[in-house]
C-alpha cells in the first residue's frame, strides 16, 4: 500500500479549501486566532496546524476532518443486485430500440426511473445509488445504477453512479467515479478516475490518477499520470511525465523517467 504524504496533503488542501471559501490568509487566521505567517506557513508546507485547531478548520471549510489529509470516509452502500446471467423479457413498452446494448434500469411500481429521486413516506430512492453487478463481459451496457462488471467491457460503459471493471474498449461515462484497467475512448466522470491508460480524453469532476492520456486532460482535483498527449487543467496540482499542449494548475511537477 502506497504511503501517504499527510502533511503535505493537509498543506494542500487547506490552500484548496480557503480559495474555495473565498477567504483571505488574514480572515482564515482571525477565525482560527492565529497569525497570518502560520496559515502562510501551512499552506507552503512548512509546518503544521495544532491538533487542537483540526475541528476548526473543518467547521469553518464545512467538512469532515479526514477530508482535510485527502481522505473520504466510505459510505454505507445500498445491497448490490447481482445478476449471473443476462434476463430477458418482452411485452414491456421501452424508451428505446433493439440496439443490443445491455441495459440496466430500475422500475418504481411501472414507471421507468432515470436520475430522479423517488420520495416515499420510509425512504428516498435514487437508481444510482444502487450498485448493478455483473458476472460476465457485456459489449456495450448502459444503466443509471452503479456499475461492477467482473469482466472487461468490450464497447461504451455508460452508468448513473460509479464504474468498476476491468477494461474499456470504448467511453466510460459514469456519473461517479471509475476504478478500471485501460480505457480505449473517452473517460467523462463526474467523480474521480484511477486507471491504465486512456485512449482518449480524460474529463473528471475529481482527481485523475492514470497511465498516459491520449487526449486532453481536466480535473477538478489533482492529476497524477504518465504522459499527457494534449492539453492539461487541473483544480490543484498536476504531475506527470511530459505534456503536449498547454496545461494550467497551481503547481505543476513533472516526474523523471
Amino acid at each position: 500500500m502506497e504511503n501517504t504524504n499527510y502533511a503535505q496533503a493537509l498543506a494542500e488542501r487547506i490552500l484548496a479549501l480557503r480559495k474555495e471559501k473565498g477567504l483571505t490568509q488574514e480572515a482564515l487566521a482571525g477565525q482560527l486566532g492565529v497569525s497570518f505567517q502560520a496559515v502562510s506557513k501551512w499552506e507552503n508546507g512548512q509546518s503544521c496546524p495544532d491538533i487542537a485547531l483540526l475541528p476548526l478548520l473543518a467547521d469553518i471549510f464545512a467538512v469532515p476532518i479526514d477530508s482535510l489529509f485527502g481522505r473520504q470516509a466510505p459510505a454505507e452502500q445500498p445491497a448490490p443486485v447481482i445478476i449471473e446471467q443476462p434476463v430477458f423479457a418482452t411485452g414491456f413498452d421501452l424508451p428505446w430500440g433493439d440496439d443490443r446494448e445491455l441495459r440496466g434500469v430500475v422500475y418504481w411500481g411501472n414507471k421507468l426511473l432515470g436520475h430522479e429521486k423517488i420520495r416515499d413516506r420510509k425512504f428516498t430512492f435514487n437508481a444510482s445509488e444502487y450498485t448493478w453487478i455483473l458476472r460476465y463481459s457485456p459489449l456495450n451496457v448502459h444503466t443509471k445504477c452503479g456499475l461492477h462488471i467482473e469482466g472487461d467491457v468490450q464497447g461504451n460503459a455508460n452508468a448513473g453512479g460509479g464504474i468498476n471493471c476491468g477494461n474499456i474498449g470504448g467511453d466510460a461515462n459514469p456519473g461517479g467515479g471509475i476504478n478500471c484497467g485501460n480505457i480505449g475512448g473517452d473517460a467523462n466522470p463526474g467523480g474521480g478516475m484511477n486507471c491504465g491508460n486512456v485512449g482518449g480524453d480524460a474529463n473528471a469532476g475529481g482527481g485523475i490518477n492514470c497511465g498516459v492520456i491520449k487526449g486532453n486532460a481536466n480535473a477538478g482535483g489533482d492529476i497524477e499520470c504518465g504522459d499527457i498527449k494534449g492539453n492539461a487543467s487541473a483544480g490543484n496540482v498536476i504531475k506527470c511525465k511530459r505534456i503536449g499542449g498547454d496545461a494550467q494548475a497551481e503547481k505543476i511537477v513533472m516526474k523523471r523517467g
